[in-house]
C-alpha cells in the first residue's frame, strides 16, 4: 500500500511562514483584450519568496521540484 503525505508547506528560514513560488507574467495592458490566455511556458520571471519578510531564499529545481539550496 502506497502511503499518501499530507501537503506540507516549507517554512521561511527568517521568519518561520510558509514561504510561496511566484511566476510573473509581463504583457502590456490592452484595453478589451484577454490577458489571462497565457501559455504555461510564457512566464517572464519565478522566484520564491516570503509574503510576511520579503526574504528571497535561493533555490534550483530538482525535476519538478522546487530545492532550496
Amino acid at each position: 500500500m502506497v502511503e499518501i503525505k499530507d501537503e506540507v508547506t516549507v517554512p521561511c528560514p527568517k521568519c518561520g511562514e510558509p514561504l510561496w513560488f511566484y511566476r510573473i507574467y509581463q504583457e502590456q495592458l490592452i484595453e478589451d483584450e484577454d490577458i489571462l490566455n497565457i501559455e504555461c511556458a510564457e512566464w517572464d520571471h519565478e522566484e520564491v519568496a516570503c509574503p510576511i519578510c520579503d526574504y528571497k531564499p535561493k533555490y534550483k529545481w530538482v525535476g519538478e521540484a522546487i530545492v532550496l539550496v
